[in-house]
């Protein structure tokens, strides 16, 4: 690596560190470009010439947590495609429980920013994972074979991306909003699922339904 690619990495590892700073000690309104250049000591184009925008810096701060928004792909571990699916809802509840309040707060900052791009590029992510998974699921006979995977993988993205930006609003807990996800992909799916995959689905479901009026 060169010192200038060397220069860079150290740049912006002090200004996501200064933006962690600012927004834990002073609050997510205070996060600017200007003053991200100033706790991090770099000039104020640094932050731009890195980043390109504080949504950006915001999107950095999750992936260098190891935020995986999109369900992971198959090939791994040897479950289906449909465990993938809810697999990868795991991974997103797990993540922002280990930080709600944190998170939260980016989450809902990167929703409601003025780069629609942004939210484009990170709902056509998701979306394309989850199409992927269900012609996966098709294809091994979880799914029925005349299932629209196009159609239903954009839907099982839209659900989530609509409960998080709830719950990114304050209206579900991390917990609550994971819930409400696999719910209403659980009731969706068993409208598509094989004979072969709807005693599981279908208990799964059952079991759910029953947790929360345990509750």
């Amino acid at each position: 690596m060169s010192r200038r690619e060397e220069a860079k990495t150290f740049n912006r590892a002090r200004i996501c560190a200064a933006a962690e700073a600012i927004i834990r000690g002073e609050g997510m309104d205070k996060l600017t470009m200007r003053r991200l250049a100033e706790v991090a000591g770099v000039s104020l184009r640094t932050p731009y010439n890195l980043f390109g925008s504080k949504t950006d810096v915001l999107i950095a701060l999750l992936d260098e947590a190891g935020f995986e928004f999109a369900p992971r792909q198959t090939g791994e571990s040897g479950a289906s495609a449909i465990a993938h699916l809810f697999g990868g809802l795991g991974r997103i509840a797990a993540f922002f429980a280990s930080d709600e309040a944190y998170y939260r707060g980016i989450y809902a900052a990167i929703m409601a920013s003025d780069h629609p791009e942004v939210r484009s590029t990170g709902v056509g992510r998701a979306v394309v994972s989850a199409q992927a998974l269900v012609a996966e699921a098709v294809a091994h006979g979880e799914l029925r074979a005349d299932t629209d995977a196009a159609s239903l993988g954009r839907h099982l993205a839209i659900a989530l991306l609509a409960v998080l930006g709830m719950w990114g609003s304050g209206f579900f807990s991390n917990r609550e909003s994971i819930a409400q996800v696999r719910r209403a992909w659980l009731a969706v799916l068993l409208q598509h699922c094989s004979d072969a995959a709807r005693p599981s689905l279908a208990s799964a479901y059952r079991d759910l339904c029953t947790a929360e009026i345990d509750q």
